[in-house]
């Protein structure tokens, strides 16, 4: 999941114990109560991160143009979906992974991944900290399909590890990347050369290793992992989402492969490319900004 984990001014919530408790009150309250207790939860403990919570604000000014009591009632909506969105994930991933399939509404797009995996060169699953999108790793492992899922190191070892046993459950493999992973490149390539689904989130890219692209009209980091990868092994790049409706259910779909080009400036159509992933992202965002979990500055300044 990685949400935002340095250790200057992590929350206090993030840790393996809670964790632990989460999932243990998951496992024993039905998903009714679950979903009215976590917005109470999710509020109490907001208060404790300011720091996030004005992240969140300058966010979603920036992708709404919202302010005032507008934009205090879209962040409390999206710190109450972020709650709820959590609660589900405990319930399904410490739980039977098969309450994941009752959760789901609706499912659009599926055929993307068949034509993908017919071509044989693996798939690239683009998404971001929008929605739930753990429940969208799952939801493709229960159908049989092949995993890996790219993760950052968790706050700690034994987190870490945690993690990495729960996705085992669920029939998903996990790639670590960052200082310490030097071969993660080579084992992303290798998933896809066995005609495999290597998923990533790309709207937040750690430590410098995104291009500036522009993305709601401002210059901002974005992953270049998929295009570099496109550029590699021509995998299909599939961006996928699991967004929740109104009723409490979600409905997933994924959007056909993206129009990557290739260029003899390898460095130019690697920029073009991720240019055209983030504004693919950004007209999304912009129709679910509740559902946009970005509780860390994305510009250095939300001033336009």
């Amino acid at each position: 999941m990685n949400i935002e984990h340095r250790k200057k001014g992590r929350p206090a919530l993030y840790q393996l114990r809670a964790f632990q408790a989460a999932g243990l009150l998951a496992r024993l309250l039905p998903r009714p109560i679950l979903q009215r207790l976590a917005p109470v939860i999710g509020r109490a403990a907001s208060t404790r991160n300011p720091a996030g919570r004005t992240a969140l604000r300058e966010n979603l000014r920036a992708i709404t143009g919202k302010t005032g009591d507008a934009l205090d009632a879209l962040c409390a909506d999206n710190v109450a979906h972020f709650s709820r969105m959590l609660a589900d994930y405990f319930r399904c991933g410490t739980g039977d992974p098969a309450r994941a399939a009752e959760l789901l509404h609706e499912w659009r797009g599926f055929e993307h991944f068949e034509k993908a995996r017919a071509l044989g060169k693996g798939i690239i699953l683009v998404t971001g900290h929008l929605g739930n999108w753990e429940l969208g790793g799952t939801l493709l492992a229960l159908r049989g399909l092949p995993m890996t899922v790219i993760t950052l190191e968790e706050p700690s070892t034994e987190l870490t590890r945690w993690r990495d046993e729960l996705r085992q459950r669920l029939g998903i493999k996990t790639i670590t990347v960052g200082p310490g992973h030097d071969f993660a490149f080579v084992e992303m390539m290798n998933v896809l050369r066995r005609n495999e689904i290597l998923a990533m989130l790309v709207d937040r890219p750690y430590a410098d290793t995104g291009a500036r692209v522009k993305f709601c009209g401002r210059d901002t980091p974005f992953s270049t992992a998929p295009a570099l990868l496109w550029q590699h092994t021509g995998a299909a790049v599939v961006p996928a989402f699991v967004l929740q409706e109104s009723g409490g259910r979600y409905i997933s779909f994924a959007d056909a492969p993206l129009d990557f080009q290739s260029h003899e400036d390898k460095r130019a159509a690697l920029v073009k490319n991720t240019q055209h992933l983030a504004t693919h992202f950004e007209d999304i965002i912009r129709k679910y900004p509740e559902q946009w979990f970005n509780y860390v500055p994305i510009w250095n300044s939300a001033a336009p």
